[in-house]
């Protein structure tokens, strides 16, 4: 089993500021993706290029905060950043399986759906990875049960050069990744050793290479 990088969530505790940043930044405006009903949150995509997108992600006002994690997470930020990424996969029962073996809790799957602007309503499944040390650098598996991937629907722009998840140990979390079948030590994703954990993607952009990072 495999599973690949399918995209990565840069949060704003405000959208419509997240967006203008990031557009002064890139010289790309991510277009209106919808809202997640019960999760608090609303989003802004665009394409990376191949099968993975980018997703500015924020606290939706028409929802209630309360109980919602990840949107009360997100209002909380003092500024945007990088929080985490997810893989794909089309078999989510092995790669719970897979998580489970790599010493990994399966925190349990979540159906989810979002209607787009032009009225048509995705539907997919995650599944939720946690591991005591490693939080946020441990991904989330989506299966998007044939619903029309982001990736092909958003305009494109930039492009992802790199993504490294930083560590102070990064040996262990190198063996999760392979446990897993993401590839850890490639041009998409590395593990690299840091004093704090973090993230840093590079994205190649209209306006020249531009680092994100975590919050």
């Amino acid at each position: 089993m495999a599973m690949r990088l399918d995209h990565v969530l840069w949060g704003s505790p405000n959208l419509d500021e997240g967006v203008r940043r990031f557009t002064a930044l890139t010289g790309v405006e991510p277009v209106i993706g919808g809202t997640h009903p019960g999760f608090g949150t609303r989003n802004r995509l665009l394409s990376l290029g191949g099968d993975v997108f980018f997703e500015v992600i924020a606290p939706d006002p028409a929802q209630d905060m309360a109980g919602t994690g990840r949107g009360a997470a997100i209002a909380a930020m003092p500024h945007p950043g990088l929080l985490t990424f997810a893989v794909q996969t089309d078999d989510l029962d092995a790669a719970c399986a897979a998580a489970e073996r790599a010493g990994l809790a399966v925190a349990g799957r979540r159906a989810m759906t979002r209607t787009r602007p032009d009225g048509v309503t995705l539907a997919w499944t995650v599944a939720q990875f946690s591991h005591p040390e490693y939080g946020a650098a441990i991904p989330f598996a989506i299966d998007w049960q044939g619903s029309p991937h982001p990736a092909s629907t958003t305009p494109g722009g930039c492009t992802l050069k790199s993504l490294a998840v930083l560590h102070p140990k990064p040996a262990p979390l190198v063996a999760i990744y392979r446990a897993l079948g993401i590839r850890a030590l490639g041009i998409e994703i590395a593990v690299q050793a840091a004093l704090a954990p973090g993230f840093v993607a590079v994205l190649g952009t209209p306006n020249g290479d531009v680092c994100l990072l975590a919050p």
